[in-house]
């Protein structure tokens, strides 16, 4: 898959997860699939894929890796 593709379907992930305000968490697209990285434990179901690819989830992050700085 293209990197402009994947690039979309992170955002679009990370706008479903709510992780917009560039605090609480981001999400990676890498070849593999999708990383997910937050900064608390995730309340409720955590996403197994989304549009096909494994998401894996990384919680209680640092504050830095979670604002992706």
């Amino acid at each position: 898959m293209s990197d402009d593709y994947m690039k979309t379907q992170g955002e679009a992930l990370a706008q479903h997860l709510r992780l917009t305000d560039g605090k609480s968490g981001y999400v990676e697209a890498t070849a593999e699939g999708f990383q997910v990285y937050v900064r608390k434990k995730w309340a409720g179901k955590q996403i197994a894929s989304w549009d096909g690819m494994p998401v894996e989830w990384h919680e209680n992050v640092g504050t830095h890796k979670a604002a992706n700085r």
